[in-house]
């Protein structure tokens, strides 16, 4: 019986983002220094790793804003 992973690693998240692991790594330290200025996925430390719950990560990213056109990238913008 093979068990089903309950945590998403630093770099199958950046994966999924479509960004570089030292990129999501940035966002994350910025936000620890500078307090919420990018969005980023509910995750915790274990172990010296940061781990991102599948579930968590899943709602976190049906909820991130839809950028599809120049016009909706300047209104996302604005806020």
């Amino acid at each position: 019986m093979r068990v089903k992973p309950l945590f998403y690693t630093m770099q199958e998240v950046a994966d999924l983002l479509c960004m570089a692991k030292q990129t999501f790594y940035n966002k994350i330290c910025e936000n620890k220094k500078l307090g919420p200025i990018h969005s980023v996925p509910p995750y915790l430390k274990q172990g010296g790793k940061t781990l991102f719950p599948i579930k968590d990560f899943h709602t976190w990213y049906q909820h991130q804003p839809l950028i599809s056109s120049d016009t909706d990238y300047e209104r996302v913008t604005r806020r």
